[in-house]
């Protein structure tokens, strides 16, 4: 992150970049103050504010210290780190932006890694060199993370990586192509038993209450928990405000490994927690309307439904909380005449 100060702003810490007028680099920041005002992305810089007298300067949130220039992704995690950086170069695609030089000093480490892209001093309305230079650059960066991998998923990553350099493969074809073989690699957990007698099982909406990453966002049926991912198409053009796959207004949203999502419905509450002490943090939602929790044991691939491991309902709940009493987490829900526990795991 050379060339960047970092500085607070009120309440807010935020990287500066700066340069005098009338320079290269003064050129390309103006262009990405453009850009970068269009866009609402939780995986692309934040913009705060620029300004143009008397130097060029450009403010956005402060996202993290390192970028993968020092800090690289490895393993797995790289194509977890990859597909999630395809899924946002996907997302500008189809709004007509292209980054323009995605390269490693490009993209910062941010909250619990998450790739988040800066960099967008050369970036132009898409055009098919523009997209081109973008897939080839994606390429090279699933060439150049990947090669302590086995043999067996380094052919994959190389089918996936000469097909986009061919121009054969967009941006969203290759995160689907990324996420399939993470699946194939990580084993599905086991499911869990809740114990019986401790709270009531509704057991006439098992099936119903899901959490699954669609392709846009929709009035949901009543029952239905929906979690939409960032790889959902958004048309849009460059000459106005461009928000990707925007959350369901007033529904709880979360971040996971890159990816937002927006979950169930207004007045829905969502909380995160490991409760199966697997090291894994995934989600729980309440409909305080009608009692009902749903607890999952995974999040949603793109264009894949979860079913809540868990359903239960408690009369009055109003809240969730996360109640690290021992080893592992615990669900509390909180009504108006105290609170309950729910222990997830078997006994």
């Amino acid at each position: 992150m050379s060339g960047i100060t970092v500085s607070r702003r009120g309440d807010r810490i935020v990287a500066v970049k700066e340069s005098p007028s009338g320079s290269e680099r003064a050129e390309r920041l103006l262009t990405e103050a453009d850009v970068l005002q269009r866009i609402s992305h939780p995986n692309v810089a934040e913009y705060v504010e620029h300004q143009v007298d008397p130097v060029v300067q450009l403010v956005t949130m402060f996202a993290g210290t390192d970028t993968w220039e020092r800090q690289p992704p490895e393993g797995l995690t790289a194509i977890r780190a990859l597909a999630v950086v395809a899924s946002v170069l996907a997302d500008l695609h189809e709004a007509k932006i292209s980054h323009g030089e995605l390269v490693p000093a490009h993209i910062i480490c941010g909250p619990d890694h998450r790739p988040i892209l800066c960099g967008f001093g050369r970036s132009t309305a898409l055009s098919p060199e523009s997209k081109t230079a973008d897939l080839n650059a994606i390429a090279t960066l699933l060439d150049d993370l990947t090669e302590d991998l086995d043999d067996d998923q380094r052919t994959q990553i190389g089918a996936i990586s000469t097909d986009l350099r061919c121009d054969s493969l967009s941006a969203r074809e290759a995160t689907g192509r990324l996420d399939a073989l993470l699946s194939s690699e990580i084993p599905a957990r086991p499911a869990r038993q809740i114990p019986k007698g401790v709270l009531a099982l509704a057991a006439a909406t098992l099936g119903v209450i899901a959490i699954a990453a669609v392709s846009a966002i929709d009035n949901s049926p009543a029952l239905q928990f929906v979690a939409v991912s960032t790889t959902a198409p958004v048309a849009t053009t460059l000459e106005t405000t461009t928000t990707l796959a925007p959350p369901a207004v007033g529904a709880p949203t979360l971040i996971n490994q890159g990816r937002r999502y927006a979950i169930g419905q207004p007045g829905d509450v969502a909380v995160v927690g490991d409760w199966d002490c697997d090291g894994t943090d995934t989600p729980a939602l309440l409909r305080p309307a009608t009692g009902e929790i749903a607890v999952f044991s995974d999040w949603p691939a793109p264009a894949a439904g979860i079913a809540a491991q868990h359903i239960v309902v408690v009369d009055g709940a109003r809240s969730l909380e996360i109640d690290d009493q021992d080893a592992c987490i615990v669900l509390r829900v909180r009504t108006a005449n105290g609170s309950v526990l729910i222990p997830l795991e078997s006994t």
